[in-house]
């Protein structure tokens, strides 16, 4: 009893664990009690709590925890080794407790196809050539619209708000659990620094926030702020924030994320067109309007100038990542988000 009462934490955050594995292991049962129970009061509460914050708290806080990892490592030195593993017991419970209590249970909730009655199985290549067809003509079609052109840098931090907040309530009008009030995206604090480390976007699990690179190229910044509030809104897998970003580009009315929603879809489809016909993938590309291979020149020069082995490094950790919490695809599951698109225009004729 002496040893139990001695070490109680250790013991009551190993029960949780045991517990949140177990209660990963049903969908029914997290979808119930957690994506559509506890967590949209979860997610809101974060966001009225930290939303209002012209900076990232998140941010914020990474750097602090970064400090403390290094600090308590310096020190870890100087104690005994079994005091040491204790406390990196307790903070590493802690943390992974943080997660999945806050967002990560996410991960295990009903498929999308289950959720929106989408017929499942694998598309055909027909149905992928008629896709990237779709995608190719409305990117072409949006591309060269005047308004696209004058309104760039739309999506960037607080200025896309609006686009994005307006884009997401006409959705909630057919699907109302995409309800998204109040809004919380916001610069990266990092800047520049992600451009070394390839992302666009990331959302903090631990305050709520999304956080959008906004020193990307502009014609990328809406579809990568409506990805973002996707997994604020509960949908943790890439491929389902892409499939729900590109619905509330889809029923925004703005050509700019339209625009932007539509370019990103068709580069997704035609690299799945390349495995079945790599001649007409390659044709797929000539048609570009010269407004999108401009666009697509630009970005090319713009990764070209940060590629380093920072990007592959966080490519493979984030990989390992998405394979640990239930994406075995890895970095490849951003590619069934165009799936799940094409079954749901499918579905609606």
């Amino acid at each position: 009893m002496h040893w139990l009462k001695r070490h109680r934490i250790e013991v009551l955050l190993l029960v949780l664990i045991i517990f949140s594995n177990w209660f990963m292991l049903d969908e029914q049962r997290v979808e119930l009690w957690y994506a559509t129970g506890v967590y949209p009061y979860i997610a809101a509460g974060m966001r009225y709590l930290l939303g209002w914050l012209p900076i990232s708290f998140g941010d914020v806080l990474y750097v602090s925890a970064i400090l403390y990892v290094i600090i308590t490592l310096r020190k870890s030195f100087k104690r005994p080794i079994l005091l040491t593993l204790r406390r990196l017991f307790t903070v590493g419970s802690i943390v992974w407790l943080a997660f999945h209590f806050l967002w990560g249970f996410n991960y295990y909730r009903t498929s999308i196809p289950e959720q929106f009655k989408l017929e499942k199985g694998e598309v055909k290549k027909e149905e992928i050539v008629a896709f990237t067809e779709y995608t190719l003509r409305e990117a072409n079609r949006l591309g060269n619209r005047e308004q696209v052109t004058g309104n760039r840098g739309k999506g960037k931090g607080d200025v896309g708000n609006n686009l994005i907040t307006s884009a997401y309530e006409k959705l909630s009008k057919l699907h109302p659990q995409l309800a998204y009030h109040p809004s919380s995206f916001k610069s990266s604090l990092f800047g520049v620094i992600g451009n070394y480390m390839g992302y666009g976007g990331y959302y903090n699990p631990f305050t709520g926030e999304a956080q959008i690179n906004d020193h990307m190229p502009d014609f990328m910044l809406p579809y990568i702020s409506v990805h973002e509030v996707a997994h604020q809104l509960g949908y943790a897998k890439e491929s389902e924030a892409n499939f729900i970003g590109y619905l509330a580009a889809m029923h925004s009315g703005d050509s700019v994320l339209q625009y932007s929603a539509n370019l990103e879809m068709f580069l997704f489809a035609n690299r799945a067109l390349r495995r079945f016909d790599s001649t007409m993938a390659k044709q797929n590309m000539e048609k570009l309007s010269p407004r999108i291979k401009k666009d697509l020149a630009d970005y090319k020069v713009f990764a070209e100038k940060y590629y380093g082995p920072l990007d592959n490094f966080v490519t493979w950790l984030y990989s390992g990542f998405l394979n640990f919490n239930n994406q075995p695809e890895g970095m490849m599951s951003y590619n069934r988000g165009m799936v799940y698109v094409m079954k749901y225009m499918k579905s609606r004729g």
